[in-house]
């Protein structure tokens, strides 16, 4: 099944408390809503608590999002502890999918790097999936992987069946990808992604207001029998959140046509 999930960091840099950002995302309509572990390791020792929380609004944790900077054995060493942290909670409160990213740009730009990094994300990738959960790459701006060579040497270091991938729309224009043949290239290996929009400025914007081409990415997913989440992550607005949050859910329902688990938002 499709669902569609969103991000509250729209809400939290405009100060919005966390519960009234989530009963706002749940009430504008969205399935689930992603975050890290910075933002759910408390809740990570009471996870039944949580889940009951999140049972009350009907709302899931869509993914979360464990990224590494993979610069030392100390950071490495952090980062994998807080993926077995994280494992267990996402079985607790039912999250399947667990996202990796990073690779720092002040790391030797080489073949060595991505390999290291690629068999760090095969190990890690392999723990999420006996515990029966999903482990997937995120591509990002501003990392190793930013360019389109790069990020296809890692995923054709990583093992399909341990990393998946998930392209985020705004960060690989930024990187200058072609952004349907990369979805196309790796549309098997998708079962979450993120839509998120660019101006010319090269800022975030709200879905359909920037220069991403978003209806045949919608086709070429819905076609293909995409069974995941699609998820907003929009950093930042200039808007009141609530409405940028109403926008973006517009935008997916009414022009793409997607639809989750919940009825179409009036």
């Amino acid at each position: 099944m499709l669902k569609l999930g969103y991000h509250p960091a729209t809400y939290l840099r405009q100060n919005v408390a966390v519960d009234d950002a989530l009963a706002d995302i749940a009430a504008t309509g969205w399935d689930g809503f992603e975050w890290s572990p910075g933002g759910l390791a408390q809740h990570y020792d009471a996870s039944g608590a949580f889940k009951g929380y999140l049972d009350a609004l009907d709302l899931e944790v869509s993914g979360i999002y464990c990224s590494c900077g993979f610069q030392s054995d100390d950071e490495i060493s952090r980062w994998q502890a807080t993926i077995d942290a994280t494992i267990g909670f996402a079985k607790a409160v039912g999250t399947q999918f667990i996202m990796l990213d990073g690779g720092s740009l002040e790391l030797p730009q080489n073949s060595e790097s991505i390999e290291k990094i690629a068999g760090l994300a095969n190990d890690v990738g392999k723990r999420i999936s006996d515990a029966g959960l999903t482990c997937t790459w995120h591509q990002h701006w501003g990392t190793l992987f930013q360019y389109t060579a790069e990020f296809d040497a890692l995923m054709a270091a990583t093992d399909p069946e341990l990393v998946r991938c998930t392209p985020d729309t705004a960060q690989m224009a930024l990187g200058g990808f072609d952004i349907p043949a990369a979805f196309e290239k790796y549309l098997r290996r998708m079962n979450y992604v993120h839509f998120k929009d660019l101006d010319d400025d090269r800022r975030f914007i709200e879905l359909g207001r920037g220069n991403v081409d978003f209806p045949p990415l919608a086709t070429m997913l819905t076609d293909g029998g995409f069974d995941g989440w699609i998820v907003v992550d929009l950093d930042y607005t200039s808007l009141d959140p609530a409405e940028s949050s109403r926008i973006n859910l517009s935008y997916l329902q009414s022009t793409l046509g997607l639809t989750g688990r919940r009825p179409r938002a009036s």
